[in-house]
């Protein structure tokens, strides 16, 4: 049973042991590197078509998705009602609202870029392409940062929930008053590690990713099999 002892919070944030480099370095020795999503808008339906499941079963939903309406936002669009709710319904709860929040992906896409949205979004200057993603469902500023990052589009340093509660156990930045601001203080480190380095920064947010969702979980880290348990600050146990 891994360890998950109170960590209780510090009023200043200590030099972390190491490099955020080296702490990446020594998850890509434990996880495989996934080869994820590239295409803007089948990220923004990846985020809209489940609620609260795992990404096996995410990922499922998905390719139901593109073998009966597609990832074309025109298809999207004008999709039968009965598709989208039966898809939608077997992703969570709130399957109605999820349903036209699928269908709102496409009318969006198509309204703003005449169906295109990747071109789109590589012509316009990032902070207008980021402007635009957050005019899409369940897409604030992460996912906008993860999808402009993931496509190949803007350099962004982002990072999920999972990763950024490793950052903020291994004391890279301290969880502040809001997820917002606690978000923006852990890209900001990974900007400085990043130095814009596309691949490297995409590598970053799947790796930390992936590491909180194995072991740095929320309500109980298992700490005793993690590669990073001997530079770990151990300084809380972060409310993300």
């Amino acid at each position: 049973m891994g360890r998950t002892g109170n960590r209780s919070a510090a009023p200043n944030l200590e030099k972390p042991k190491c490099s955020l480099k080296t702490v990446v370095e020594r998850l890509a020795r434990v996880y495989a590197p996934s080869q994820g999503l590239t295409d803007p808008l089948a990220l923004i339906v990846w985020e809209n078509i489940g609620y609260l499941i795992d990404d096996g079963r995410r990922t499922a939903l998905l390719e139901e998705f593109r073998d009966r309406i597609g990832l074309e936002a025109a298809k999207i669009a004008t999709a039968p009602n009965a598709i989208l709710s039966d898809i939608a319904r077997r992703g969570g709860i709130n399957a109605l609202a999820r349903s036209e929040r699928l269908r709102r992906i496409g009318e969006i896409a198509v309204a703003e870029c005449e169906g295109d949205l990747s071109s789109h979004l590589r012509m316009l200057p990032v902070p207008k392409a980021r402007a635009l993603l957050k005019k899409f469902p369940a897409i604030g500023d992460p996912g906008a940062d993860k999808i402009l990052l993931l496509s190949g589009i803007a350099p962004l340093p982002t990072v999920d929930s999972n990763g950024l509660r490793t950052m903020v156990r291994l004391g890279y930045c301290l969880e502040e008053n809001s997820y917002g601001q606690t978000y923006k203080s852990a890209a900001a480190v990974l900007g400085l590690a990043g130095q814009s380095d596309s691949d490297w920064l995409a590598r970053a947010y799947g790796l930390l990713r992936e590491h909180g969702k194995a072991l740095c979980k929320r309500a109980a880290p298992v700490c005793e099999p993690c590669p990073l348990d001997h530079i770990c600050a151990h300084r809380i146990t972060p409310k993300l």
